[in-house]
């Protein structure tokens, strides 16, 4: 018998007894497969087992089922990994899918950097003062003055990165964002954002068709 007399057990055995008792029948199964036990503690985990209605040949066969889930478990991981993995093999061989990142890259990267461009302090306020003046448009820090670019009037936001040469640069980024939604209202940039969502889309679609 495992079960364990009370005046047969040692201090420690009491100990370890006394802990397994308070645990779970499932956590006791699997701390025993784990392994690793001392022999004290191993037989006072079998002997809270055999209490609990669990003989020796039982905790073993609960051990195979265990490991042999365990098992089934790590294949369809595996499986799982495997098709993640030539799925994206098949996508980056895919000439139409490379397509749309070229077109994605080609289109995203340009207006980006050009708006992280004017968030740079001091470089976004040359950026944008110089390319007023290419424009022909007044740049005086007296007064906001008009000045039409892609078909809005742009002379209150030339007006803050002029301002703003005084402070370094410091509201630059601010300025940037306001300019990027300014961009995002005029045809243009709003043509920009349909080609962007319009590429994403098209290119998510041909995705779901390695799945």
């Amino acid at each position: 018998m495992i079960l364990l007399r009370e005046d047969a057990m040692n201090q420690q055995q009491r100990m370890f007894l006394e802990q397994f008792e308070a645990m779970q029948t499932n956590l006791l199964l699997q701390r025993y497969r784990n392994g690793g036990l001392v022999p004290d503690a191993e037989v006072a985990l079998l002997s809270v087992l055999e209490g609990r209605g669990y003989s020796r040949d039982q905790i073993d066969e609960a051990g195979r089922v265990g490991d042999t889930a365990a098992a089934r478990h790590e294949i369809a991981e595996q499986e799982k990994a495997q098709r993640i993995e030539m799925r994206r093999v098949r996508q980056s061989a895919d000439p139409a899918f490379k397509r749309f990142n070229l077109a994605l890259k080609c289109v995203v990267i340009p207006v980006s950097a050009f708006f992280l461009l004017l968030a740079i302090p001091l470089l976004g306020n040359f950026i944008v003062i110089g390319g007023a003046g290419l424009l022909g448009c007044n740049t005086g820090e007296n007064d906001v003055h008009p000045c039409m670019v892609l078909g809005s009037d742009v002379g209150s936001l030339i007006y803050g990165y002029v301002v703003d040469v005084f402070v370094v640069g410091g509201l630059n980024p601010f300025l940037a964002v306001m300019a990027f939604f300014g961009f995002l209202r005029t045809p243009f940039g709003a043509s920009w954002l349909l080609t962007v969502v319009g590429i994403f889309v098209a290119r998510e679609i041909r995705r779901q068709s390695f799945r």
